[in-house]
């Protein structure tokens, strides 16, 4: 036993400062969190957040603020986040491509999968490689005879420069041997208007931007990339069906926090975000916006997929010589 006061009054401090995050952490929350989107308010992961911020209100009895925090790829969301204190008041919606190809397309980002807290996967959805019916081709076998049969690259388009979009159409060409050029966009709004307009006719899109066009007959489908096929287009093969597994991807969101969240934190929100899948309420929300609940893919799961799609995309960047700007 200590005789000497100061050091007796050292141990008790010490133990008092040890002993109060976890007391913090078990009364979290206590006062509003704030949740950052990495998109413009109406994007698709802004639709996730907002939803999931309503969610999370009610389930921890706190206020949970959305905040926009758009551009570079969602590095600056990310980059938000790791300089937040991991006290479980600011939280993040993740993006397949925030965690899986800006850290390989752009040199400052400076952070993986890793330097975060990885609570769960709430969404995804599948792109569709789809043109012009102006284009000729009517299924996917016909749309390889044509593209192997130009004289000059074809080209294809994407939504943005450094999405998945893009780089599909390079693994696309890579399985056909032959050279495509890419054409990229700002949005899959403008994307879709020059595919319908003839300027870019064929192109990796969006689902939920695709679907209305596809079956208006303003664009002709030829494959989706979800393992399964898309509920919203349910007669369209997926890549794996027409010959072209490697091409199988999915865009997902998800929720994070700054690296070294508390146990008892992390446990909270990842029992609110179960709850939040399995709604009914949610899953017709989310349906609506194009995008698919995905439960169960929590904590380690949910990294160890992150780090095995940063492999995959990494390979990829490197072989285009892809540089975000």
């Amino acid at each position: 036993m200590l005789k000497n006061p100061a050091a007796r009054r050292a141990v008790v401090l010490a133990a008092l400062a040890l002993a109060l995050p976890w007391a913090q952490a078990q009364n979290w929350p206590e006062k509003t969190i704030k949740l950052l989107a990495p998109s413009t308010a109406g994007g698709p992961p802004d639709v996730y957040a907002r939803a999931l911020a309503d969610h999370l209100s009610k389930a921890l009895g706190q206020a949970v603020i959305v905040e926009n925090v758009p551009a570079v790829g969602g590095m600056l969301a990310a980059q938000q986040i790791q300089r937040a204190p991991a006290d479980g008041y600011t939280l993040l919606v993740n993006t397949a491509g925030m965690m899986t190809i800006t850290p390989n397309a752009n040199p400052k980002a400076r952070y993986q999968g890793s330097d975060f807290t990885q609570v769960c996967q709430g969404v995804e959805a599948a792109l569709v490689l789809a043109a012009n019916p102006q284009l000729g081709p009517k299924n996917f076998t016909q749309l390889t005879q044509w593209i192997k049969a130009q004289k000059t690259p074809p080209s294809y388009s994407s939504y943005s420069p450094g999405s998945p979009a893009h780089f599909l159409g390079y693994q696309l060409a890579e399985a056909l041997k032959v050279d495509m050029t890419h054409v990229p966009y700002k949005s899959s709004p403008q994307q879709i208007t020059d595919m319908i307009g003839g300027a870019a006719p064929l192109g990796f899109v969006q689902i939920a931007t695709a679907a209305p066009n596809i079956k208006a007959g303003k664009l002709v489908a030829y494959a989706t990339t979800s393992e399964k096929r898309s509920p919203q287009l349910p007669d369209v093969p997926t890549v794996a069906e027409v010959g072209m597994p490697q091409l199988t991807t999915t865009v997902w969101f998800g929720l994070s926090g700054p690296k070294g969240l508390p146990p008892a934190i992390v446990q909270k929100l990842t029992q609110a975000h179960n709850q939040f899948v399995a709604s009914p309420d949610v899953q017709s929300r989310m349906a609506i916006a194009g995008l698919t609940v995905t439960p169960g893919i929590c904590g380690e799961p949910f990294l160890k997929k992150m780090e095995a799609e940063t492999v995959r995309w990494g390979r990829i960047v490197k072989a285009t010589g892809f540089v975000a700007d």
